[in-house]
């Protein structure tokens, strides 16, 4: 839905990128899930619409936006395919964390106008050096790596005022890290999920993110900033999986479409037409249903974000609601493909992609399910949990 907050032509001209990237996708599909990586064609699209800027503060001189608007950008490019929703969404999103950055150091990362990549999984050491500090590790799953000129690498470490090591994102340039090219998996294969090593690495002490204030407060270092930017002040985590649940909910708007398409064009042995048949028109009948309900959980997720908006809230929550659609979209993928039968488990068929792409969204780490009802259902009892929303 377009959102009143963003101007009707801003929103169609957005659409119109989203567009262009996901047929460029689509036609490439087969041969991105081959080759484990979307190709320079969908890349240079993401970088000619301008879509690796799109979710900047408003001083770099371009349009502010909302969640709705970016919610429908992500939809649109996996309707067509999820792997380049997925690389749209990360090539935008994480300016997200970039905002957050010490000014001097996130200018120099926006003027270089490169991808930027991130996985926060703390697994990195970091010792302290004059100047800054070195990172050392090895980091599986990430996305897009191979197309980028920056990556947020996760650790813990010590900060001055806590006693504790604390979640960190350092900002690293890929040139100086070794790319280990064993992406192979299930699905979203044109994500480009490879490895990453880094070896006594040098970082800045500006280059580094702290977690926790970020989740705490959501606001940049400087007092002076940016009102508009559709991420400060509003709930960190949940806004920074969003992605997920949007692309989600526009594969399965693709699976509902294909379901009914094949459906339609199906003769049964002795002769009928499939989309006479009650089965079909029940099951038809329920993941739209089903298709619905995802849909509307995404729009209240985004609606319970502003309502959140500089207060605290109830992470749990989210991160079931996110996960609870995306279940829904999984859903709605594996039944289709069980209904139609065989043929649509042949390479290339639509509905095998995006069933074996949907799968994959759900086992993201931020969208697993039995985790996510557990963490809130103990939060629904008033026990205490701790979660990334």
């Amino acid at each position: 839905m377009a959102s009143t907050l963003v101007e009707t032509n801003l929103y169609d001209e957005l659409m119109a990128s989203a567009t262009r990237i996901g047929e460029i996708a689509e036609a490439e599909a087969l041969e991105a899930d081959k080759n484990a990586t979307v190709s320079k064609n969908v890349i240079n699209a993401i970088r000619e619409e301008k879509i690796h800027r799109l979710l900047l503060p408003k001083d770099y001189n371009f349009p502010q936006i909302d969640f709705w608007t970016y919610a429908d950008l992500i939809k649109k490019v996996s309707y067509y395919n999820l792997s380049a929703g997925w690389l749209t969404c990360f090539y935008s999103l994480h300016n997200a964390w970039v905002s957050y950055l010490p000014k001097s150091f996130r200018d120099e990362v926006v003027a270089s106008d490169g991808f930027v990549a991130d996985v926060f999984a703390p697994v990195g050491q970091i010792e302290e050096c004059e100047g800054g500090y070195l990172i050392s590790g090895q980091w599986n799953f990430v996305s897009g790596i191979l197309h980028s000129e920056w990556v947020a690498l996760g650790a813990l470490m010590h900060f001055d005022d806590s006693a504790v090591k604390e979640g960190a994102g350092v900002c690293v340039r890929v040139a100086d890290l070794t790319i280990k090219e064993n992406w192979d998996s299930l699905g979203m294969r044109g994500s480009g999920s490879h490895t990453v090593i880094a070896d006594k690495v040098f970082v800045k002490r500006e280059a580094i993110l702290r977690m926790s204030n970020m989740q705490e407060q959501s606001r940049p270092p400087e007092a002076d900033y940016d009102k508009d930017y559709l991420y400060y002040d509003m709930p960190w985590f949940p806004g920074f999986y969003i992605g997920f649940a949007s692309m989600a909910v526009g594969g399965a708007e693709r699976v509902v479409e294909e379901f009914k398409k094949h459906t339609a064009g199906r003769v049964r042995m002795n002769g009928t037409n499939e989309h006479e048949s009650p089965t079909s028109q029940r099951v038809l009948a329920e993941i739209s249903m089903e298709l619905k309900a995802a849909q509307a959980l995404l729009n209240e997720y985004i609606a319970q974000m502003y309502r959140d908006k500089d207060q605290p809230y109830n992470e749990a929550e989210y991160k079931a609601m996110r996960a609870s659609l995306i279940r829904k979209c999984v859903d709605i993928a594996v039944r289709s493909l069980l209904t139609l039968g065989g043929h649509a488990i042949l390479k290339g068929h639509p509905l095998e992609l995006f069933t074996r792409d949907l799968l994959t969204v759900g086992t993201h780490l931020s969208s697993l399910y039995e985790d996510a009802v557990n963490i809130y259902g103990k939060k629904l009892f008033g026990f205490p949990v701790v979660t990334r929303g």
